[in-house]
């Protein structure tokens, strides 16, 4: 009985919703492309991500402090990920974005979101627009 607990204990802890390294990254991606909130997105990183976070905070600082907020900055925006792609101990996502304004074709942008498992979490450790 006691070795069936455990068994299902090990289970149920390997399986915790959410963090895996495709729902760090789909997280992330609400948070940075869908919803404009760099720091939201902050919780999901860690090395350049962190580094590229923190620079836009301070240089949209004073616009953010006068009131704008992510709201008025979102349009309709969807994303789609891409399959895994693993590299040595990290695992690479390219997400296609769709923005579609009111008035205008939708834009589409691709995005590489670079993971990498850090004190046991995997953590977005690099953000990278394709052109």
């Amino acid at each position: 009985m006691r070795s069936k607990l455990a068994v299902a204990i090990v289970l149920l802890s390997a399986c915790k919703p959410g963090t895996g390294s495709d729902q760090v990254a789909d997280r992330f991606a609400d948070a940075y492309f869908r919803r404009f909130d760099q720091e939201a997105a902050l919780a999901y990183t860690a090395l350049g991500a962190t580094e590229m976070l923190d620079k836009e905070l301070a240089e949209t600082k004073a616009i953010r402090e006068s009131g704008y907020t992510q709201a008025e900055a979102a349009a309709s925006v969807t994303f789609t990920r891409g399959p895994a792609t693993k590299r040595d101990a990290r695992v690479d996502y390219r997400y296609v974005v769709v923005a579609r304004a009111e008035d205008g074709p939708p834009l589409t942008h691709e995005a590489d979101i670079e993971l990498a498992q850090l004190g046991g979490a995997w953590k977005v450790v690099s953000v990278h627009l394709v052109k």
